[in-house]
């Protein structure tokens, strides 16, 4: 586990790329934690908010 120091505002940066692939995550105010709450039920297209989710966490993570 990797913590990362709340001025670089890794959830946010997280949190944006989301929202480029349709995903809503919200930034946490410990500055390195996301919050997600897919629905209770969901369809097959929907269920993509997890590689959608591995890919946004990618993308920020390569340009630090």
């Amino acid at each position: 586990r990797v913590f990362f120091d709340a001025s670089q505002k890794i959830g946010p940066q997280v949190a944006t790329a989301l929202a480029a692939n349709g995903v809503i995550g919200r930034a946490m105010p410990q500055g390195d934690i996301l919050g997600l709450a897919p629905p209770l039920c969901l369809t097959r297209e929907q269920a993509g908010i997890a590689s959608k989710t591995a890919y946004a966490g990618r993308s920020v993570f390569a340009n630090l």
